[in-house]
């Protein structure tokens, strides 16, 4: 992959589903083009990956997460997510889009539907107040 990036391939090297934080460190220890994304899925089954997008913070890697809703239908469903999205007259999406993006995750979708492709550019006109990033946040624990 490096010699892909010398040779003007590729702008930026990356890597996906990697769930094993001691394999990413080495990954990145190692490799002399240091990779600067990290994709993987945001959800439960990985404790929601909080080591890690501490050090991809610290290492100005973007994090970004694939599955973003299906993968989170429990935290979509629950009364915190919803009561938000009545305050701030939002869909329940761009709630957790817009709390994704607020703690530095670039979520990624898949619709199709031009609807949600607008829905999902609109989660920059506004800001959730830290107190309900903190209320969403709570919910990962």
């Amino acid at each position: 992959m490096e010699a892909i990036f010398r040779a003007g391939h590729a702008r930026q090297l990356g890597i996906s589903n990697c769930y094993d934080f001691s394999v990413m460190q080495a990954i990145y220890n190692d490799a002399e083009i240091k990779p600067t994304i990290v994709q993987n899925r945001f959800y439960s089954d990985t404790h929601y990956e909080k080591e890690l997008r501490q050090w991809c913070d610290e290492h100005n890697i973007i994090f970004q997460s694939f599955w973003s809703l299906t993968a989170n239908k429990d935290l979509l469903e629950s009364d915190t997510v919803k009561g938000l999205a009545e305050i701030y007259q939002k869909t329940i999406a761009q709630i957790f889009f817009r709390f994704l993006t607020q703690l530095n995750i670039v979520p990624l979708t898949g619709t199709s539907s031009e609807l949600h492709m607008r829905e999902d550019l609109e989660i920059f006109d506004f800001i959730l107040a830290d107190e309900d990033v903190e209320r969403i946040n709570d919910l990962l624990d």
